[in-house]
């Protein structure tokens, strides 16, 4: 027997040890019986400042057949501590050939040495695992401690209270509430306390039509606690008396409990916090725990005909009655508005499946609520899953408050449950065939033809074929090919892969150039090719969804900084892409929320992406459906696109380039700093302000 035999052969029994090494690959487990037993490995490593992706125990699998799953992962605390103990179990879909093992720390900094690695071969025996000990601070004093146990072939979640391992992290002096203010791209958890540095007053820029965020932060000693805090804005006004024309608006930022199972990122809260901040509910008084921090959310919005100039007031924060020293405020509103018509075409799917679920008493108006968030974040509210094409009604209004595009029909069939949430694939035997054809053309020809009615048509477009391979390509060509004559002028837009074939040199495959718009997850963004295709018509936006990873930007996960969601504003008109589209903002499978407390301890947060919050940019509340701060920094990338194209057409390109460039290096290589794109920002404003100074920057 070969000695890769023997090893995995004793790893059925005992598993095997190794001396401290320093990472890289471990050892190969070669089977010559494959077999489905699951896989259970661990290790221990002691970490030295380590802010890095994989940090873990890593493998890759490969089964009889020659297919392989990679990165099947167990996962060290980062940071620096001493020696750590983790397991974790894998189930093989199908009987495994091989398994390569490595223990990594690597795509950051900092060191780590590891020792103890096994791997064995077994069914489980009650076996806790996973294990990850995390604060429940501010919510209670005390630790959860979450784990899976093993048994048999399966495994379960399981969770337990522990003693508070230590003393409150909080830094405020006893017997006091600190308030302070963050930007709106910064996550700030309920145990991030205040630092020199930090701001003490409000400070907004923004355009006509615009809207704009900033976090008030609370945070109190261990000692203290405030309850009915409520805030009282300012009417603001110029230094002439002239009030500013707008509104603001106060709300509460929700936490969520964090859970195992997401891919890291190096700007995410410390591994041993639980609670993390996304869902903006609506202003009600609330509680600022004792030895936590709680937000609040205040936006801006300037009307079409604000007038240029600095406003200040000050915001009054109430505690059971009392006033608080006051939060001073300045919003700056520039010489300009944008327009009535969002600059960027964007395709966020506000799917009708998940609304009706939660509110079916209530549908119709709940929709056009979620209607409304999306129009105020300058966003479209469009749905790629249609089975039925969008009611006129709806679409008259959305274009009334801005909306540049939307989908008809996504090419699947209607599902035949009613209650099915959304359809984004179908088989290809159901769908190229004439008499699915005919069906789609019967179902989208009356959305047309209202459409043109009422001057919409040039807004239209058609969505197919969700990330399919090259099976389907000659399908493709053929169903594309009929809807230009039945349907002249209405794009077909897909996420299909052919594009990712075409950026790779496949040019021994048919049918990859077929469709009108191609869009290609960020990651396989092809420059030249792009110019190809637009120079043959064709339009090429670009995605993301639960990929890509960091080091690319992403909003779709809870643990990456909601910054990365507004520099893909700069990114996308840096890049030329035609268009963004994330696939769902909606994926409701839980039930609706109660709002009463700014925390939600039975909300899951776990999903089998490893990308945790991929398809959730607003909530369902009880009474409402509630935004959030990742939706809020998409908002304020479309409203960052809408300066740098303004820039561009009063300036030329190259101006805004020369900007944005200061932020974007590559698809890899950007900031990740707030103040930079705020500085970033004033420079576009002042040049827009005063379009002689496009000498500038020539």
């Amino acid at each position: 027997m070969k000695k890769t035999l023997f090893l995995a052969a004793l790893s059925l029994c005992t598993g095997l040890s190794a001396a401290e090494f320093t990472g890289g690959r471990w050892k190969d487990f070669v089977y010559d019986r494959p077999d489905t037993l699951p896989i259970l490995f661990g290790g221990e490593s002691r970490g030295e400042n380590v802010n890095v992706i994989d940090y873990c125990l890593y493998l890759d699998v490969w089964y009889a057949d020659g297919t392989p799953e990679y990165g099947v992962r167990a996962a060290f605390e980062q940071g620096t501590h001493g020696w750590q103990k983790v397991r974790s179990v894998f189930f093989p879909r199908k009987p495994v050939a091989k398994i390569e093992m490595f223990a990594l720390c690597r795509k950051g900094g900092g060191k780590a040495v590891f020792r103890n690695l096994t791997l064995e071969r077994r069914e489980g025996r009650g076996d806790e695992i996973d294990f990850i000990r995390r604060t429940d601070r501010p919510y209670s004093d005390s630790d959860e401690v979450a784990f899976r146990k093993f048994t048999g072939r399966k495994i379960a979640p399981a969770r337990r209270s522990a003693p508070a391992s230590g003393p409150s992290p909080s830094t405020v002096e006893s017997g006091k509430v600190e308030i302070w203010v963050a930007d709106s791209m910064r996550s700030v958890s309920p145990l991030t306390f205040p630092k020199a540095g930090d701001d003490r007053a409000v400070r907004l820029e923004l355009a006509g039509r615009e809207r704009e965020s900033v976090q008030i932060c609370l945070s109190a000693a261990p000692d203290v606690e405030w309850t009915n805090v409520v805030l009282r804005l300012p009417r603001l006004r110029r230094a002439d008396g002239a009030e500013f024309k707008g509104r603001l608006e106060w709300g509460r930022i929700g936490y969520l409990a964090r859970e195992s199972g997401y891919l890291p990122h190096p700007m995410a809260m410390p591994q041993n916090e639980k609670w993390f901040p996304d869902p903006l509910l609506p202003a009600a008084p609330f509680k600022v725990r004792r030895g936590g921090t709680q937000g609040a959310w205040i936006t801006a919005y300037a009307a079409p005909d604000a007038e240029k100039g600095v406003y200040t007031g000050n915001v009054e924060i109430l505690a059971d009655g009392g006033i608080t020293p006051e939060v001073a405020m300045e919003v700056r509103v520039f010489g300009f508005s944008l327009p009535e018509i969002f600059g960027l075409e964007t395709a966020y799917s506000v799917m009708d499946g998940f609304i009706r679920k939660l509110y079916p008493d209530d549908f119709k108006a709940k929709k056009r609520e979620a209607w409304d968030i999306m129009l105020d974040h300058r966003l479209n509210p469009d749905d790629i899953s249609r089975t039925s094409p969008p009611e006129i009604e709806d679409l008259v209004y959305a274009r009334r408050r801005g909306m540049n595009r939307f989908n008809v029909l996504n090419v699947v069939p209607a599902p035949k449950n009613k209650k099915t949430e959304m359809v984004l694939i179908a088989d290809p035997k159901e769908i190229f065939s004439d008499e699915f054809y005919a069906d789609f053309v019967n179902r989208a020809r009356p959305c047309i033809e209202a459409a043109k009615a009422h001057g919409l048509d040039k807004l239209a477009y058609f969505y197919g074929f969700d990330e399919r391979g090259k099976e389907f390509y000659a399908g493709i060509e053929k169903f594309w090919r009929r809807l230009q004559k039945d349907f002249p002028g209405v794009p077909l837009m897909s996420t299909a892969k052919n594009y990712r074939d075409l950026a790779a040199g496949r040019t021994n495959i048919a049918h990859l150039v077929s469709g009108d718009w191609y869009c290609p997850v960020s990651n396989d963004y092809d420059v030249e090719l792009n110019k190809r295709l637009r120079a043959d018509g064709r339009k090429v936006w670009w995605y993301t969804c639960c990929s890509p990873y960091y080091p690319y930007a992403n909003m779709a996960s809870w643990e990456y900084p909601p910054v990365e969601a507004r520099i893909l504003g700069w990114m996308t008109h840096r890049y030329r892409a035609d268009g963004y589209l994330f696939w769902i903002v909606n994926k409701w499978y839980q039930p609706k929320m109660d709002g009463s407390d700014t925390y939600f301890p039975d909300y899951r947060t776990r999903n089998g992406n490893r990308m945790p919050g991929d398809g959730i940019l607003m909530y369902p509340g009880k009474d409402s459906i509630w935004p959030s701060i990742k939706l809020a920094n998409c908002r304020d990338a479309e409203e960052d696109f809408e300066y740098l194209q303004t820039v561009s057409s009063l300036c030329g390109r190259k101006a805004a380039d020369e900007i944005s460039g200061t932020l974007v290096s590559s698809l890899t290589d950007f900031t990740r700093d707030p103040a930079k794109i705020r500085a970033a920002r004033i420079r576009l404003a002042e040049l827009i302000e005063n379009s002689a100074r496009c000498a500038e920057v020539e």
